[in-house]
């Protein structure tokens, strides 16, 4: 297929809309790995103003009859790469789904995964279909995601409590009318009573802002966990701050120097966002690797990191068949 196939932006009504070819798209994602690793359009974890700019001008090098334009059509296949990257991060961190690295797509039964999709419609359209750049934009996106995963599991944490208390409450209730109107065993009557004096022990003395002692433990509780939230989010910024420092402390070291130096290098000779990852992973278990890379003549690098992650993959190979 031509590059002008299949890239033609719809006019009038619905004119943001864009189909985009599978050539388009490894451009973009390769120009988006590369930005995200460059200083001076990303830092602690997020893009700088004008960075879709950039990719804009990548494209527009790489593939000049697209007409690709950074708004809209490269924010919103960003925003749509995004969504569904979430959506298999999602599905990944419950039991029962995984990942096929070879076929990179989403493994489970389809029924769960029907299920799954009732409540979470940005998971749609991912059972049965391959997912290329998931490698690539897990290196993007991978901090995002945990950052608001957990704040968002410490709001449905809050939000779970609430309902679980109101059920409680709920149930007492319903338990207190049904003994008024039928006769219940003197066991259960004792057991009743028991319960309720030692209610009246542990409340006794405490001044309560409402009739049922259970309705001020939960606001109490709620507004507790609140605080909590406040105080997870300023933790947050502080290790924002100490990762922050040790990253100046990284800059000072030789050895990050020269890691950031062969990772570039890998990048210069025109290896994809996945094999940059593979690449970085080799030369972290094994320094070497990245002295000898500058030993070799520049002709002979291309061949030497193929060489080196080519025996990656086979050891992996061996180690899963173990």
């Amino acid at each position: 297929m031509d590059i002008l196939e299949g890239s033609i932006a719809v006019r009038g009504r619905g004119k943001n809309k864009r189909k985009w070819i599978p050539v388009e798209d490894d451009e973009l994602i390769k120009a988006l790995v590369d930005v995200s690793l460059d200083p001076r359009w990303r830092s602690d974890g997020s893009f700088k103003n004008g960075y879709t700019s950039v990719l804009e001008a990548h494209l527009a090098e790489k593939l000049p009859d697209s007409k690709i334009s950074a708004t809209p059509h490269i924010e919103s296949r960003l925003r749509y790469f995004k969504t569904k990257y979430s959506a298999l991060e999602q599905m990944l961190n419950k039991s029962g789904f995984t990942w096929d690295p070879t076929k990179k797509m989403i493994q489970c039964e389809k029924q769960q995964y029907e299920t799954h999709c009732k409540n979470n419609p940005d998971a749609k359209g991912l059972y049965g279909v391959s997912f290329p750049y998931y490698d690539e934009l897990s290196m993007v996106y991978s901090k995002d995601m945990a950052i608001g995963e957990g704040a968002e599991d410490m709001t449905d944490a809050v939000q779970n409590l609430e309902e679980e208390l109101v059920r409680v409450n709920a149930n007492d209730e319903e338990d207190g009318e049904d003994m008024t109107s039928v006769e219940t065993p003197r066991r259960s009557v004792d057991s009743t009573s028991s319960s309720s004096k030692k209610r009246k022990k542990e409340w006794k003395g405490k001044k309560t802002s409402s009739s049922d002692p259970l309705l001020d433990v939960f606001n109490e509780v709620s507004g507790d966990l609140k605080v909590a939230t406040m105080s997870i989010g300023k933790m947050a910024q502080a290790m924002d701050r100490e990762a922050s420092n040790q990253e100046k402390a990284r800059d000072e070291d030789p050895q990050q120097k020269l890691r950031e130096k062969a990772i570039n290098e890998v990048r210069r000779l025109e290896f994809t966002g996945s094999k940059v990852i593979k690449a970085a992973g080799v030369f972290v278990r094994m320094p070497d690797q990245m002295g000898m890379l500058f030993a070799l003549p520049e002709r002979l690098r291309r061949e030497y990191i193929v060489d080196m992650l080519r025996d990656e993959a086979a050891r992996r190979e061996r180690k899963r068949s173990k």
